[in-house]
Order: C-alpha cells, then structure tokens, then sequence
C-alpha cells in the first residue's frame, strides 16, 4: 500500500513536469511560429537593412516663370551637413565636436535629433553650407564618420522682396503642418511651401523624390551604391505676372507703405501684384533667424501681410462708383437727374458735409463722379436705401473672396441690416447708409476687389475670376470664364464717361499719361495713424488712406488697376500718381508731371456734425 502511494505520488510529480515541459515546448514554438511567420516579413526587412538601405534624393521644386518666360522663383545648388545618428560610436561626443567644427549651438542640434521620426534618416546639421564648412567636414571624414555633406537644390528669388507676398517662401514643414493631410509622407526638415503660390501650388511644385539604394557594411556605412533612381523635377509654373511691370509697380511706391494690383479685364489674369513693406523670401530658405522673425511678426508695418487680398479698408469715394451704378439699375436716378450740393446734406438730425465747404452746384451723376461730390450720393443713398445698395455691391463683387489662387483671401464687408443683427445684435439706421453709399462707415474692401470693379466697368459688365497661373508644366489650368452680372449698356456707358472725365478734369487728374485717355476715380478713407506717423509726433491724428482705381486705354482696356497708398492723403495726391508710373511703364511712356487742369479738385472725404 504505501509502494502504491509512494508511486502516485511520483506519478502525479511527473504529470506536473510532464505538462510544464509540454507548456514550454508550446510557448517556445509559438515563439517561433511569431518569429518566421506573423513577423517574418519584418525580421527579412531588417536584415535587408542591415546590408542595403535606401537614401532619398531631393526633387528640385519647380521654377516659377512670368507670362513671357523670365525666371521669377529658381533652385541653385547648394551643400547641406548632414550627420547620422546611427553611424555614431558616441552620439553625444559627435554633436560636442561637430558643433565646434559648424559653429552652430548644441542645443539646436539636439533639438534637430529630437524631431527625428525615421531610423538612419540624416539630420541637417546645417543648410546652405559654406565652402570652408565643407572643407572642414570632408577634412575630418575619419574623425566624424556619422557627418557628411550632401549637393541639394535650395530655393532662389531674385526679385527679392518685389514679388514676395505673390511668390511667398518655403521653409521647414513644421511639427504642426505634419499632422494634416496635405503633408502626409513627409518628415521633419522636408522644405515646403509656407505662403503665397509656395503654399497653394506646394505638392506640384514638390515633383518626385528619387532614391539611391546603398550597401552598407557592419557599421552602417556606405560601402558601394547598388541602384540609383533619378528624381523627377517638379513642373515649371508660368504666372500671368509681368516681371517689369511687377518691378516697376514696386518702384512707383517709393518705400511708402500701401498696394496695388493691375490685372488683365477680360480674363482676369493678374499682371502685378504688390505689396509694401515686404520681406525677402531669401532670407526663410535656410531656416530663419529667430531674431529677424520675432522682429517681422512684431513690426507695426505688418510686411508679412499680402495687403492686396488680407487688408481690408473702406473704399472711400471709390465706392461711389458703386452706388452710381445702383441708383442707374434700379431706375432712382437717370443719367439726367440733378441734384443742389451747397456744400453739405441734412438729414435723420445729422449734417453731413461735402469735401468742397462752398458746394458744387447743380450737379447730375456724371459731374457727381467727376468731381467727387459727397451731397449727390448722400440723397442717392438715402433712395436707394441699404439693402438694394447692399445687393448691387455683392453682385459688383465686394463682400466676398474673389477666389485668387492664392491663401488666406479676406472677404472684406458689404454691410446690411440682416448682418448688423446677426453680428451686432442692433438695428440698422438710415444715417448709416448715407455714409456707406460714399465708402465710409462699416463697408471695406481688399484692392482686389477694387481692381475687380473697375475690370468690370472696363469690360462692359462681366466679372472676372483673378489669377496667378497660366499652366502647370505646359498645362493650362481651366479658370472660371467671366459672368455676365446683367448691367445696362447705358450704365456702363454713364459711368465710364464720368470716369474718364475724372482723369481728364477732376480728381484724378495726377495720373495722366500723353497721348492716352485714362478713366479713373479717386478716394480717401478716413483712419486715425498712429502718433509715429502723425506730423505732430505727441499725438495722433486723421491720415487717410488714398485709393485710385483705374483702367485703360479707356475705351479699349487693356489693364484695369487699383492703388492704395496707407496714410498718404487723399486719392488723387498720393494714389493716382502711383498709378501714373505703373501705366506709363505697362504703355512704354515717359513719366511726366501733368499739369492741372482749370477748375481741379482734391479728392477728400467730408467732415460729419452731429445735429439733434
């Protein structure tokens, strides 16, 4: 009995070890089975690695060139410092001594390796390398094996900052951008578009990377190059831009701060775009200096900003280009309708005065415009009221984006009652459309815009989609053809034969050209500048804005425009002559000062008493 107890036990014992070796066995084969067959694949393209391992080579991003083949935007070759972590014995001896050697902070190079997602990817250590840094390196291939210096196409502009808000700049995809869908595949220090036509056409421009398949030894060194594949260029864009009228619109400012615009009006295509103070787009191509970028994003003169399409002002008496139209369409006003300026309006307990303290007269819509008078559109406002005025100048295009291809387009603001409720909580009074229906109050536009409703009044009533592009790689890109916005023959008529008399005999007098006939209309908004702009430097004070829209030659346009010139006076003194040296160098004329003619007026806006 106790033999047979004696044996159960050790029987029992058995069964136990019997089970856990069979346990072990099973887990070790399911080890196993993990290791060839779920992770087979991965160990396979692990061990590859270990022998080859692929480089990608940069694609050069496509140039940008003008309407006429003129190189606006290049690549030139350029020598990076590159440095592999995994090529390191002692990584943070690497970064100690490649510092020294670089003269770049070791910190910048740590944060640099710290952004790495890819194993063996290179690290820029330093871009745009000078010859003496490459020399340094090559001489100390022994002593830093895990740095090396790579041939890469780095991005050039050599319009500088003339073009800059219409071109942009590139620079390192940020740790931010990475996590959108537009820059899925890319990785840390990859150059990509950060602004202007960088940014909007950014993956055409990218093209192809290529790729060199190396064998490397234990180490991860290179030992010879197995297969080799040729990036692909991006595709060359050609722009609408003509790069001496873009020049020359940039030179007519003179270092003043403003914008302008000229497009073409029957299709829209934008021949200059400009905008200043502006930045040079040189500068981000390396990898911007904190320094210089702290001091561009805090500059009071905001040149980081496109002001053609983000600046959003009120029109002044542009607008009255505008109302003159919907007072024509909805039949509150003829071309003979006349009305008595004696020099200011009352109405709603307000007295809203005319630029011109002794009046104008009797005045019908076309001297209105020609001489810029304030009571005539005051009284057509008041008719027209807000709402059809409203409607007539989103139908004219303001009020919304114009669809340019380029970012971040402002809308500007058409007000209406519907909006003043919605926004403002607050009905909308009848003194407020006397002042919208001369630009002032809550309406503002981009120059864009502007440029748009003078390309409308050029072209007979159609309204152009603006635009940057012509063809991507000899394609050309299919743009909105322009839209019928169903105006009188007869208001066109009206309106373009006032404009034409502005140039020739009324505020805009200063824009003239020989030889050609110009139509035009001038405006000033009122703005409060800062004291560091003010005469007076202890305070501030009223520094208008002055605009000029244009369009010629004026019965056949081939260029429609608009000038804005920030705190420089009124329309027709600081405006139209700025439009003057942009025409003449678009027509090939000499730039002459024009004399005034008999009777001139200055363009200003009125001055407002309050009146119970």
């Amino acid at each position: 009995m106790r033999i047979y107890e004696d044996l159960r036990v050790v029987q029992v014992r058995l069964a136990v070890v019997q089970s856990v070796v069979a346990l072990l066995v099973a887990l070790v084969g399911l080890y196993f089975w993990n290791l060839q067959v779920v992770r087979g694949r991965y160990f396979k393209d692990l061990a590859e690695n270990n022998r080859t391992r692929a480089v990608v080579i940069a694609a050069p991003r496509g140039p940008l060139l003008d309407r006429t083949g003129h190189v606006l935007v290049e690549n030139r070759p350029s020598f990076n410092v590159v440095l592999t972590p995994e090529h390191s014995r002692d990584l943070d001896d690497a970064v100690v001594r490649v510092a020294r050697v670089l003269g770049v902070g070791e910190g910048q190079i740590r944060e640099r390796l710290a952004r790495r997602a890819v194993p063996f990817r290179q690290v820029v250590l330093k871009t745009d390398a000078g010859l003496q840094d490459v020399a340094a390196v090559l001489a100390r291939r022994r002593e830093l094996p895990e740095v090396s210096v790579e041939v890469v196409p780095l991005r050039s502009y050599p319009l500088a900052s003339a073009a800059a808000h219409t071109l942009g700049r590139v620079g390192e995809v940020s740790d931010k951008q990475l996590q959108q869908p537009e820059f899925q595949g890319l990785d840390a220090g990859n150059l990509v578009g950060q602004a202007g036509l960088e940014s909007q056409y950014n993956r055409r421009l990218m093209g192809k990377d290529g790729l060199r398949r190396v064998i490397v030894n234990s180490r991860g060194l290179e030992v010879e190059e197995a297969e080799r594949l040729e990036p692909q260029d991006g595709p060359a864009l050609t722009l609408t831009l003509d790069a001496d009228l873009q020049k020359a619109t940039e030179a007519a400012f003179q270092g003043r701060a403003g914008s302008a615009v000229a497009l073409d009006p029957e299709t829209g295509e934008i021949l200059a775009l400009t905008s200043t103070p502006a930045y040079d787009p040189n500068r981000f191509t390396t990898g911007i200096e904190p320094a210089l970028w702290q001091k561009l994003t805090t500059d009071p003169d905001t040149p980081l900003m496109n002001r053609v399409i983000q600046g959003t002002y009120a029109p002044g008496s542009t607008f009255k280009v505008v109302a003159a139209i919907a007072a024509l369409e909805e039949g509150v006003i003829t071309p003979s309708t006349t009305v008595y300026c004696p020099g200011y309006f009352a109405v709603y307990g307000t007295v809203f005065r005319c630029h011109k303290a002794a009046g104008h007269g009797i005045v019908d819509v076309h001297k209105a415009i020609a001489q810029s008078c304030n009571v005539f559109f005051y009284q057509a406002g008041v008719k027209l009221e807000i709402t059809r005025l409203s409607q007539w100048a989103k139908r004219l295009g303001l009020g919304s984006p114009t669809g340019i291809d380029l970012p971040h387009e402002a809308s500007g603001l058409m007000p209406s009652p519907e909006w003043k409720l919605r926004v403002l909580k607050a009905p909308w009074y009848g003194g407020e459309t006397v002042s919208v229906a001369i630009g002032q109050g809550q309406v503002s536009a981009t120059p864009l815009q502007m440029a748009r409703l003078a390309a409308v009044i050029a072209n007979g009533g159609r309204l152009v989609q603006p635009h940057l592009v012509k063809s991507v790689g000899g394609v050309p890109l299919p743009w909105e053809p322009p839209r019928e916005i169903g105006l009188k023959p007869e208001t066109i008529r009206v309106v373009r034969e006032a404009m034409k008399a502005v140039v020739a005999e009324g505020t805009g007098w200063r824009s003239r050209i020989a030889g050609m006939e110009i139509a035009g209309k001038t405006g000033s908004a009122q703005v409060v500048a800062h004291a560091r702009l003010a005469k007076d430097p202890k305070s501030a004070k009223l520094m208008p804005h002055g605009w000029f829209i244009c369009f010629a030659p004026a019965d056949k346009p081939r260029i429609a425009m608009a000038v804005l010139v920030e705190h420089g006076g009124s329309g027709g003194e600081a405006a139209a002559p700025v439009a003057h040296e942009i025409l003449a160098r678009y027509f090939g004329k000499a730039t002459s000062v024009a004399d005034a003619p008999p009777g001139a007026v200055v363009d200003t806006e009125p001055v407002v008493d309050e009146r119970q």
